[in-house]
Parts: structure tokens; sequence; C-alpha cells
């Protein structure tokens, strides 16, 4: 090797260790800002209602999206296939399901305890794909899975959730699993940009068309009226500032922005990487919760989400291992990386 392609090597080194440095911060900066979103959610939707919030919210970042999109077709020349609109609608149920059942959980359970539950849609994803893709559950999983279930255990007695919340949050998780399941299957010809532009739309659409029904549901007597009461917020009357504030930094940085800087990390960092830092994002939440909202952590409820976040990692990462190496593996004749 010449002296002259040893620095060029070396450079090349260089470059790449600063971008997954910058990779490592940026994913850092999502998982907080994710970890974030729990406290502000739970403040601006007391007392305004859930299904408004999640429809700004998500009108937001489509019109942050649209841009992108509208960029990419223009560049391309060809409009999204109707495919490619039928997948970003389903999966854009999903995601809704998964927001509508967290913002719900989020008016009576601690920010924290809800972003721990919340974190559990990492194991309900290889149980869902034996149900439904009959994919193998693999040992790892079941070793995750039972630490979970005993913190989830622990924190049911620990105070600061309700059994309602609680249950909301784990729809929350199965919403979420589903919804990544759906996002695995879609087809890699579809330009990403339109597939998270139709699932903020979809989102916003279906809380938007759900927001009059559920209003007028308060005036019906009926057994299945009273069931559904804790859903049924009345109509809007105006738009409180924090409310608008909270709308705006979730849409713009932790969907729009959030979604990009993942795209664009997971290029260069490994799987693993990227797994250990998302599951920060449920101790984020707690730490928020803490500072803000001045919620008490007692050593019952520090158990049971350390046991939920081990038992996160312990699915997460073995799974994100056993891609890269699966990976390494495929890029071995060619001897490059995807």
């Amino acid at each position: 090797m010449t002296t002259q392609s040893l620095r060029m090597t070396l450079l090349r080194l260089r470059r790449r260790k600063r971008e997954r440095w910058l990779a490592d911060g940026a994913l850092l900066s999502v998982a907080a800002i994710w970890g974030s979103t729990f406290f502000m959610i739970k403040d601006a939707t007391q007392n305004f209602p859930v299904l408004a919030f999640l429809t700004l919210r998500f009108i937001i970042a489509a019109l942050v999206l649209l841009p992108f999109v509208l960029r990419e077709i223009a560049r391309r020349g060809v409009l999204p296939a109707r495919r490619d609109w039928a997948w970003g609608v389903g999966a854009g149920v999903l995601f809704a399901g998964g927001y509508i059942f967290q913002t719900f959980a989020l008016r009576t359970v601690d920010a924290g305890r809800a972003g721990f539950i919340t974190g559990l849609y990492v194991i309900f994803v290889p149980f869902l794909g034996l149900l439904v893709l009959r994919q193998p559950i693999e040992r790892r999983v079941l070793v995750g899975a039972a630490l979970a279930l005993l913190g989830m255990v622990l924190l049911g007695y620990a105070p600061g959730g309700t059994l309602l919340g609680d249950l909301l949050a784990l729809l929350c998780a199965l919403a979420y699993a589903a919804h990544i399941l759906a996002i695995g299957e879609m087809p890699r010809s579809a330009d990403w940009r339109f597939l998270a532009l139709a699932q903020a739309l979809t989102v916003a659409v279906l809380c938007g068309a759900l927001l009059p029904i559920m209003a007028a549901l308060r005036a019906c007597e009926a057994e299945l009226c009273r069931a559904l009461a804790p859903f049924a917020d009345p109509l809007p009357t105006g738009l409180p500032l924090n409310v608008l504030l909270v709308a705006a930094f979730t849409g713009i940085l932790a969907t729009a922005f959030g979604l990009m800087v993942q795209v664009w990390a997971q290029r260069i960092l490994p799987p693993s990487d990227a797994a250990l830092i998302f599951a920060l994002e449920a101790p984020f939440a707690v730490f928020f919760g803490v500072i803000f909202l001045n919620e008490v952590l007692t050593l019952l409820a520090v158990a049971g989400c350390a046991l939920i976040f081990g038992g996160t990692l312990v699915v997460t990462l073995g799974a994100q291992q056993t891609l890269a190496s699966d990976q390494s593996l495929e890029a071995l004749p060619s001897e490059t990386a995807d």
C-alpha cells in the first residue's frame, strides 16, 4: 500500500467515524424527543380533546412531509401506485390505534409508566409474527417476555397507574407491534417519504372523523355509550396556546423530523447501536416525567421498569445482532454492504 493510498484510507476511516458519532448523537436526540412527548402530551390533553389534538398533530406532520414527497414525485415523474396507497393507509390505521390508545392512557397513568409499557411493542412483535406470519420464536424472546411480564406485575402494584390506563398502554404496544410488522411487509419499491405521508394523513383523517362521533356519544344513555364514556370528549371550543405548541413540537420534531433522522442514521449505524439508542426512549420518558410533572418513582416501580427495560433489550439486541450477522453473510461474496 502506497503512502497516498494509506492516507486516503485513514481519511475515509476518520470520516466514517465522524459520521457514526453524528448518527449516534442524532438518534439519541430523537430518542430524547420521543421520551419528552409523553409528559408534554399528558399535560396538553388533560383538558383538551385527545382526538382533536391528534388530528392537529398529524396535519402538521403531513404538511412538513408533503414538500419532500412532491419533490420526489417531480424527480421520478411518477405518481404513487394504488398499492402504495393501500399499504400506507392500512399501516396508518394501526398507527392511529397506537396513538389513540397511548394518548388516552396518559390521562390516567404517569408518563414514565406509559413509556415503559408502550416499549413492550418490541416483545409483542415476534409473538404477532408467529400468529400472523408463522415466524418462529427464538429462546431470547421467551426470556425477554418473562422478564417483561414480571416487570409488569411489579409495576401493577406500584402507584401512578390505573387498570384502564395500563390496559390502554398495552393496547398501544400491541398496535405499534402490528404496525411494525406491516412496515416490514411493505413493498420495497414504495418510497418511504410517501408511505410516511400516507400514514400521517390517515391518522389525521381517522381521528378527525372519530372526534364528532365520540362527542355525540356524550348524549347517549345506552350501555355501549356508557362503556365508551372515557373516550367521549366534547368538541373543542378553542385552541389553547400550549396545545398548539405541543402539537407543533410533536408533529414537526417527533413525527416528521424523527422519521427522517431514523432513516438516515440507520444507513450509517449498525442495527445493534440503533436498537440500544431507541430503547432509551422509555428512560427519557421517566426522566422528563419526574422533572416536569413531579412524578414519584417508588422502589417497586423502579424494579418493574428495570425488568421491562431488560426484557426489551434482550429481545431487541438479540434480534439486531442476528440481522447484522445475516446481512454480513449475504455481503461476503461481493465484499459489499447494503
